[in-house]
């Protein structure tokens, strides 16, 4: 991508600093968020209820809350507002139909359990609109914070390890494995691209990183046992 449609003034360091500070909590919320029902499960029932959907809850607000505090802090402009938007619908909505669905799955009752319905709002429709909004935001952050020096350091580092991992796993057992694949592509095609931007590092890493896992895992089992990416939930893992 041309440099003149990436050249901006560089925030201060002030605002730089508070950028990575917010960054950092986001990538968090991302990765309790969107494991949650995993991280979580532990935690048993309540009444009829799981408590993991509870805390679910909150996974919107702190995504694209601190998605949107992170975008605020660099004055983005009105089209990377538009583009946050969509995002944060999109986002907000897949997960309230997952959350919805998934919670109905859970039920005893193995009429409702295993009801074709449940399945496309539970495990297809919600899981492609869910991580595409994601997706969205994530391209929108990306552009409006294209000139802040991120300075990962160890926490970061290890933040930003984390986060890809989280995208691997969602991707892996919300069975859209290739979409993902696309989506990381992306990421690490215009990572490259951007260079030198200052969040070219960032991106490349996630990219980059997020399809050797992926690769990694969809190889790997095809030539164990011939599936394609199975979920880990398939194999017994969870």
């Amino acid at each position: 991508m041309g440099s003149t449609l990436l050249h901006r003034a560089a925030p201060s360091e002030a605002v730089a600093r508070e950028v990575r500070h917010t960054l950092g909590w986001f990538a968090l919320a991302v990765i309790v968020g969107m494991q949650a029902g995993t991280i979580f499960r532990f935690l048993g029932d309540w009444g009829e209820t799981r408590v993991a959907d509870w805390i679910d809850l909150f996974t919107p607000f702190a995504v694209v809350g601190l998605g949107g505090l992170a975008v605020s802090r660099v004055g983005a402009s009105p089209r990377t507002w538009a583009l946050f938007g969509v995002g944060a619908v999109t986002f907000t909505l897949g997960h309230g139909l997952h959350l919805a669905a998934n919670s109905v799955s859970n039920a005893p009752d193995p009429v409702l359990k295993n009801a074709d319905i449940v399945h496309l709002w539970d495990e297809v429709v919600s899981h492609y609109l869910w991580y595409s909004g994601l997706f969205v935001i994530l391209a929108a952050m990306a552009w409006a914070m294209r000139e802040v020096h991120v300075h990962l350091g160890a926490v970061g580092s290890v933040l930003a390890v984390l986060f890809t991992v989280t995208l691997v796993n969602i991707y892996i057992e919300g069975a859209i494995a290739w979409l993902g694949l696309g989506f990381l592509a992306v990421g690490l095609t215009v990572g490259m691209a951007w260079r030198p931007a200052p969040i070219s590092p960032l991106l490349t890493l996630i990219g980059g990183l997020g399809m050797v896992l992926l690769l990694t895992w969809g190889v790997a089992w095809f030539v164990v046992d011939g599936s394609v990416f199975p979920e880990f939930s398939d194999v017994g893992w969870i």
